[in-house]
């Protein structure tokens, strides 16, 4: 009989909740945190923990994997499709399903990483990042941890009631030395880096300290990050059906993005190409964007 059975024989929940951080962080979690199911109520309905597994009570969260100091380094973002997918972080995830299941004897649903009808999550990573305490939303969405940054996030339902988590009190975003260059100069890295005003996707104002005001272009984003994948399939077979003219419908299937858009879909499997610039920049993890800077993180 393992420490979690044995713990959750014993109907202990906060030791279970201290074992499975353990699994997680001995699996490669640079964070771990749980949030309660019925926080969930700002979800839209059909995307609640409830609606992927009916008498949920707790979410787990993991985040990690997070890119390399040489990723940031690398002029070519296109790179970090495979060698920084969620992978590693999902599998991590699943395993700490397997024993909340097999071990403490309740139910569990990895969420899945994927998105259903409308691109929407099946429930939002983001959201319950951000109720576990795991970190906070950027500018532009993605969540960040106030030391570790930017990093992937993997998340289980389960019907097992554990202690929860609170979000952070401080958020990660904005980070001090953007509050500095906003006052400044009226503008964040990030802001810098891809300006709405000049056809970029992020904008805002901060006051207090806070950001006041936010502006995310999420159609343009979208437009510029998902260039192979699903969608891009989509668009160029689109065009290929509608194009009359024979030895350009062939030029179009056998150019390079139709090839590595296929390639991202069967090798690749989840590959989505990310242009990554405003969290390039980004200030939040700094030291760990250098080698020798994440020295006292954990591998993942």
């Amino acid at each position: 009989m393992s420490d979690v059975q044995k713990t959750s024989g014993d109907r202990d929940p906060t030791a279970v909740k201290s074992l499975l951080r353990d699994m997680a962080e001995k699996g490669g979690a640079l964070v771990f945190g749980v949030a309660s199911a019925d926080d969930f109520a700002m979800a839209p309905e059909g995307y609640r923990p409830g609606d992927i597994l009916p008498g949920a009570r707790s979410v787990l969260v993991v985040g990690g994997a997070k890119p390399r100091a040489g990723d940031w380094q690398s002029p070519n973002y296109q790179h970090m499709e495979l060698s920084s997918t969620n992978d590693r972080i999902t599998a991590l995830c699943m395993r700490l399903a397997h024993s909340v299941e097999r071990e403490a004897g309740y139910y569990a649903v990895v969420v899945p990483p994927g998105v259903d009808e409308g691109q929407r999550p099946f429930l939002s990573l983001a959201l319950a990042a951000e109720l576990a305490g795991c970190g906070s939303r950027s500018l532009a969405g993605p969540v960040l941890h106030p030391r570790h940054g930017f990093m992937y996030f993997a998340a289980l339902v389960t019907t097992l009631a554990l202690p929860c988590d609170q979000p952070l009190a401080q958020p990660a975003c904005p980070a001090p030395a953007c509050v500095k260059m906003y006052k400044e100069q009226g503008a964040t890295p990030c802001t810098a880096t891809c300006p709405i005003d000049s056809g970029g996707c992020l904008g805002g104002h901060i006051e207090n300290d806070r950001w006041s005001e936010r502006q995310y272009d999420r159609a343009r984003c979208m437009a510029r990050v998902y260039n192979y994948w699903g969608p891009a399939f989509q668009k160029v077979m689109a065009e290929v059906l509608q194009e009359p003219d024979i030895e350009r419908r062939q030029m179009m299937i056998n150019s390079s993005l139709f090839t590595r858009t296929l390639w991202s879909m069967t090798y690749a499997n989840i590959n989505q190409g990310q242009c990554f610039e405003c969290i390039r920049v980004c200030p939040v993890d700094e030291q760990t964007r250098h080698p020798g800077g994440a020295r006292n993180e954990k591998e993942d």
